[in-house]
């Protein structure tokens, strides 16, 4: 069985459309910014990749990053590899880029929305 993985990010992306790293978007809101300013290690704050997830919960706090932020389900494009910031086997990769297949959620909100909240959430310190 093929691994299902999603992304949580931009919202307004439809189906076929690629997801790209920030070094090709420009975006300037990324985690990896936070990790960074936070003391992260280097490979943390990468902008050349995307990252992708197998766990939708994982995804969605991802999407709430951003105002009315999307949950989008999506297939890796190109090399595949381990994030090496996720401690779980297999939950979270990294990849050059990532083709939309289905918008699973358009607008997906937390009631908390500083970066620090979602950095515990997804180092599974706070339940989503």
């Amino acid at each position: 069985m093929t691994a299902r993985y999603f992304h949580g990010g931009f919202p307004g992306m439809e189906p076929g459309d690629r997801i790209l790293p920030p070094d090709v978007t420009g975006t300037e809101r990324r985690l990896s910014s936070y990790a960074a300013v936070l003391g992260g290690p280097a490979y943390a704050a990468r902008t050349d990749v995307v990252y992708l997830t197998t766990d939708r919960q994982v995804a969605k706090a991802y999407a709430a990053f951003y105002p009315d932020g999307a949950l989008y389900e999506v297939l890796p494009e190109d090399t595949v590899e381990a994030d090496p910031d996720c401690r779980t086997p297999g939950l979270s990769i990294q990849c050059p880029a990532a083709l939309v297949v289905a918008v699973t959620d358009p607008v997906v909100l937390f009631r908390s929305r500083t970066p620090e909240r979602w950095l515990r959430m997804l180092a599974g310190t706070v339940p989503v």
